[in-house]
């Protein structure tokens, strides 16, 4: 049956929805109104959650603005009639509509990753500049735009009046992007864990399987080599860093001329980066500039830090680098162990299994001192290699270099079932949608679905579209926001109301003239 006055319902319909069939559809056109009816408020709200700085990072000293963040969606979700709050310790805020059991979930996060430099940026990274149909920013589309489009298409339940089978529960966590997620203990000591749902923070259609997480630390401590001052690069584990730098001591015109010949036949073999060479007072500094992108797909980019060190390692003997030094087997190992692989396979790392594809290395952050290098690891493995097996093979390709290993976070791969009723139900409303027959999809990156059992991705960006999350230049089209809010309102209306979508209504043919109407 199409309830033609779905979203104009009131207490009246409802009472009708109540006493007819179970089963109700509607269509496109009531969707579409719902969402246009609020599109201009989710943008401004868009624009105005970028222009909040809620970074995570290394210590998370961002918490602040974290919080801020939090308590705008908070007062946002009661200004549209929803219930909400923020849970104890200020690092989740739940919306809620309807009461009971078997609640059904969305997971979204309010953090993000740094910017990185805000001159490779066409708008300003924090800018929430709404230019060329889209919203720019960082945390645009991973994962505000996402959280916009969740909280309106809730809110859009909601109007709708239709009666619920169970209730919804939108989760906004805090520390996503670092792979902490003691902000979700919160939700789990205040008994709020849903019985399944979806994280809106991945692609279209459905990703029923995610590769394994891993962040490990190499770190190669002792005397602090004579010439290798400084190695440095990287904001976060999860990003391919764009820029890195090393500063060299020693007399700066033979310092000089020495790498200007080992940069010149580095760039004579080796694509991709570039680098800036330039005296300081007790040496030289080099610059290595890259292209930054999501580490679960470190292909893509250009790491900065990689480069350099193969810069370094190849010119150790004419600059006069010591090899037992920290820093010199910081540089061998980043330069031999894990060279210009993303696979891992010199670390014994690498696996493949069909349709999840095959394991990614990213070294994303270099720190410390000249007497304590630390490369931070960003590693990604399909099932089958697990968490214990990974760390076995990397401490033993660390062994050769001197290296010792730390454990900062690991995650075990993500696997469900794609034949399983939700995977079906989702995956049913964005093909009704969109008239894409895609099958579901396993990634490598890692979100939220990990938390909780029986939570997969969905959306929100779309096939074909550019992945901007944790590039520069991060930007969500208007379009596909609008697009995103009407699938999570289908896919809302029928998880927790029993609403299924029905197929446009094709207009009649226009008859001739004196026809019977």
């Amino acid at each position: 049956m199409n309830c033609k006055s779905w979203f104009r319902a009131g207490a009246l319909g409802a009472a009708l929805l109540l006493a007819a069939a179970p089963a109700w559809a509607l269509d496109r056109g009531q969707i579409d109104a719902a969402v246009d009816q609020r599109l201009a408020a989710a943008v401004a709200d868009l624009q105005a959650w970028v222009r909040v700085p809620s970074i995570t990072e290394a210590g998370d000293p961002h918490r602040t603005d974290k919080v801020a963040l939090l308590r705008a969606v908070v007062v946002r979700a009661g200004e549209l009639g929803l219930e909400a709050r923020l849970l104890p310790g200020e690092q989740v805020a739940v919306v809620e509509l309807g009461q009971g059991e078997n609640a059904l979930g969305i997971l979204v996060h309010a953090d993000v990753v740094p910017a990185g430099d805000p001159a490779r940026w066409q708008h300003p990274p924090f800018s929430g500049a709404l230019v060329d149909g889209a919203v720019w920013g960082r945390g645009s589309l991973d994962d505000k735009g996402p959280l916009v489009a969740s909280l309106y298409a809730l809110a859009a339940l909601k109007d709708s009046k239709l009666p619920l089978t169970r209730p919804v529960r939108l989760i906004v966590g805090s520390s996503e992007e670092n792979m902490d997620w003691r902000d979700l203990d919160a939700v789990r000591a205040a008994g709020l864990v849903p019985s399944e749902g979806w994280t809106a923070d991945a692609g279209f259609p459905v990703i029923h399987a995610e590769k394994s997480y891993l962040e490990a630390v190499a770190r190669f401590s002792g005397a602090a080599d004579p010439v290798l001052r400084q190695l440095s690069g990287g904001v976060v584990p999860n990003s391919v860093p764009e820029s890195a730098e090393a500063r060299l001591q020693g007399d700066p015109a033979r310092l000089t001329a020495v790498m200007q010949a080992a940069i010149d036949a580095y760039d004579a073999t080796t694509p991709g980066p570039s680098f800036k060479l330039q005296q300081v007072d007790s040496g030289v500094q080099i610059v290595a500039l890259g292209k930054a992108a999501h580490g679960a797909r470190p292909e893509l980019g250009v790491n900065a830090v990689v480069h350099l060190a193969r810069l370094l390692h190849s010119a150790r003997q004419s600059v006069g680098i010591d090899p037992k030094s920290a820093g010199g087997r910081a540089l061998a190992f980043i330069a031999k162990g894990l060279g210009l692989e993303t696979n891992g396979a010199t670390l014994g790392l690498r696996h493949e299994v069909e349709g999840l594809g095959v394991s990614t290395v990213n070294l994303g952050l270099l720190t410390g001192t000249a007497q304590s290098i630390r490369a931070h690891l960003n590693i990604r493995a399909p099932r089958g290699l697990d968490l214990v097996m990974q760390r076995m093979r990397l401490a033993a390709a660390l062994a050769p270099y001197g290296g010792e290993l730390k454990i900062i976070e690991g995650k075990e791969a993500l696997w469900v079932e794609p034949d399983a009723p939700l995977v079906r139900s989702l995956l049913g409303v964005y093909r009704q949608f969109t008239g894409d027959d895609s099958a579901p999809l396993a990634i490598g990156g890692t979100t939220y679905a990990k938390a909780f059992s029986g939570f997969v991705a969905f959306g929100m960006g779309f096939p074909g579209g550019e992945n901007l999350a944790h590039a520069e230049n991060e930007r969500i089209k208007v379009d596909d926001l609008r697009r995103g809010m009407a699938i999570y309102l289908a896919a809302l209306a029928q998880l927790a109301a029993g609403v299924t979508l029905q197929p446009p209504v094709e207009p009649a043919p226009p008859q001739p003239d004196g026809a019977m109407r």
